[in-house]
């Protein structure tokens, strides 16, 4: 989510300030101007992810870590790839801030209920399953909860990893066309 509103937040101010439009006429293409503005979350949201899972999970509350972490850092780079993604598809459809932030908060509430973050999937209506397989967060839960705690390995977690990398590279190039159309008049 950090990765949402960090990302909205510098496209949006960028979009305010003009500075995309200087941007636009340099050599650089539209998903470079794109990853310039995801790679930045990832060295910042790692490390502290790093630090809420050694220092919280398993300091604080002690519970065992089962799984391979090496995956879910991996897969935790994906799912900021694709939220990272989803913030840039929301500020350029927004025309200021307030709008984003007003626009983020429409999604997230929704997407926090859907992902099976407070209730199981299991115990949902099945319009709101299918729902919830619309959403980042979804497939990311799931895969937190199979590697983590129960110490899945990659055989039973790659539907989780294909639903992010659908989800992700669906949204990129989405952003990339929203991008296109307004910017190269």
């Amino acid at each position: 989510m950090v990765s949402l509103l960090l990302t909205a937040a510098a496209v949006v101010r960028e979009k305010e300030y003009g500075t995309i439009e200087q941007l636009m006429v340099t050599p650089a293409r539209s998903f470079e101007i794109f990853l310039s503005k995801i790679i930045p979350n990832i060295f910042l949201i790692v490390p502290l992810s790093m630090v809420g899972l050694v220092g919280i999970m398993k300091g604080f509350y002690g519970l065992p870590l089962a799984g391979n972490i090496f995956l879910f850092y991996l897969v935790l780079v994906l799912y900021i790839f694709v939220m990272s993604s989803l913030g840039i598809q929301i500020a350029l459809l927004a025309k200021n801030l307030p709008q984003a932030i007003m626009m983020m908060m429409f999604i997230l509430m929704p997407m926090i209920f859907l992902s099976g973050t407070f209730t199981p999937t299991e115990a949902m209506q099945p319009w709101m399953r299918w729902t919830g397989m619309l959403i980042p967060m979804h497939y990311f839960v799931d895969f937190t909860f199979d590697v983590l705690l129960k110490g899945n390995s990659l055989y039973y977690v790659w539907p989780s990893i294909l639903g992010l990398l659908v989800l992700g590279t669906a949204l990129f190039v989405s952003s990339s066309i929203i991008f296109y159309r307004q910017f190269s008049k």
